[in-house]
């Protein structure tokens, strides 16, 4: 019950503080169309190389009338940025993370089918693919930060393989892994906040730390469903008998992937809020500390 108190509370205290930071973008409304913003989105993601053509792009847009006939122009426009070359850091960075995605979904897919986990397995599926659209999504309003991709991405490649190297790497240590009060504190604590921290060091930026953080959480959640999902299938419902799944192998299998469903959630949020206070609390250090005093100039006159 309080995890699933946790989750109803964190959106609405999130949308409490971007309330308090601007009020008005909610009671005025959107100021731009949705063709702009995902222009200006796919414009983000561009390498330094193309930044003239998206900026050519956008006023191209301001030309057009007609909301169908500017979402086609804005829909070309952005499939050119992700598609053709040279893409950005930002682009890889999505890409990889869509890779991802599509991985799991697909080695999901397979599972359900296999196993014919039935319309719940299918509900399970869908639950996962819109977490995953999600999950996207907040990648990729964070890579298009300057500064953000590279530190963010590799923060969550860190976190994931302090997870794996404690539990193993083989199918059967992520199936059967239980971590020991050290190695949870370690993951829970130690792990985000370094994170964290060193994002905010990173740039000096405390909002750049706690992005990093985000966007270490998001991709460290979607590398471990991978990982998990794919150890799943090659273990199948072999390993120890799995009491929770009521004996069967379609109910052993749909556990065990109802079990890395849970961990991407619950470690998404754990290195997303650790990592975020850690960044904060970093911030904070940086700006109490002193800043050396200038030498003071000497006399010439006094010297001589």
């Amino acid at each position: 019950m309080p995890f699933f108190i946790v989750f109803l509370v964190t959106p609405i205290a999130v949308a409490v503080a971007l309330y308090r930071r601007n009020p008005r973008r909610f009671l005025d409304g959107p100021t731009e169309d949705a063709p702009l913003r995902l222009l200006r989105w796919a414009v983000s993601l561009l390498s330094p190389q193309r930044a003239e053509w998206g900026h050519a792009m956008l006023g191209e847009l301001g030309h057009l009338d007609g909301r169908r006939r500017r979402m086609r122009f804005a829909l070309g426009c952005a499939g050119a940025a992700l598609i053709l070359p040279p893409w950005g850091r930002a682009a890889v960075g999505l890409w990889a993370a869509i890779g991802i995605t599509a991985a799991s979904f697909t080695i999901y897919a397979g599972l359900t089918v296999h196993y014919q986990l039935g319309v719940g397995g299918w509900i399970s599926l869908a639950v996962v693919l819109i977490i995953c659209g999600g999950y996207l999504l907040g990648a990729s309003a964070l890579l298009r930060r300057p500064g953000i991709a590279l530190p963010g991405l590799l923060g969550g490649v860190f976190a994931t393989m302090v997870g794996l190297s404690m539990a193993g790497f083989t199918a059967l240590d992520q199936v059967t892994f239980i971590p020991s009060p050290w190695q949870q504190w370690v993951r829970v604590i130690a792990v985000p906040a370094a994170i964290g921290a060193a994002g905010t060091l990173w740039r000096r930026d405390p909002a750049a730390g706690r992005r990093v953080a985000r966007l270490a959480a998001l991709s460290a959640g979607l590398l471990q469903l991978l990982y998990g999902t794919v150890a799943v299938a090659i273990l199948g419902s072999g390993g120890p008998p799995d009491a929770a799944g009521g004996g069967t192998v379609g109910g052993t299998v749909n556990e065990r992937l109802g079990n890395n469903f849970l961990d991407l959630l619950v470690g998404t949020l754990i290195i997303a809020m650790v990592g975020w206070a850690a960044a904060a609390l970093a911030g904070y250090l940086l700006r109490r500390t002193p800043t050396p005093a200038a030498p003071l100039a000497t006399d010439p006159v006094q010297e001589v």
